[in-house]
């Protein structure tokens, strides 16, 4: 991001943290980039489950093991929205995906975890591992809305 020396008014790149103006030597605080609203997934029935809440800093990383909800799943649709409603149709979409080739078991047994990256330019790159397995997919970078605060 762009941002200008207070001191010289020089052109300054940065995306968190001080800054040292290479012209003026001033440090330059930098306001961090966050994200504007909490990243959720689709839980059960309409519920939006907060997974990295409204103004975390950027980048961050968060990692979730959840499991199926029927015996002898074989795939699980992940839902990623990014809003404050618990109800996950009225905040806004970001990604939906499919998790598949979990071998037959009960439900609750099969343990996928799920590891949600967001850079600080708002791209989210999700990858998910079968942890009895070792399957591991990422699905395609989705762009999430940040600021500067």
């Amino acid at each position: 991001m762009k941002f200008q020396c207070v001191s010289c008014g020089a052109a300054l790149d940065s995306t968190s943290g001080m800054v040292k103006c290479p012209y003026c030597g001033s440090m330059n605080q930098v306001a961090p980039i966050v994200l504007a609203e909490s990243l959720r997934i689709e839980t059960i029935n309409d519920v939006a489950s907060i997974l990295i809440p409204k103004w975390t800093s950027l980048p961050t990383s968060i990692t979730e093991v959840f499991s199926t909800g029927l015996d002898n799943q074989s795939s699980v649709s992940v839902h990623i929205v990014q809003g404050e409603s618990d109800h996950i149709s009225q905040n806004r979409n970001v990604g939906n995906f499919t998790f598949d080739g979990i071998p037959p078991a009960p439900r609750a047994k099969p343990r996928i975890q799920f590891t949600l990256e967001v850079g600080s330019d708002g791209r989210l790159i999700v990858t998910a591992l079968n942890l009895e397995t070792q399957k591991e997919q990422t699905f395609p970078a989705m762009q999430l809305e940040i600021i500067q605060r």
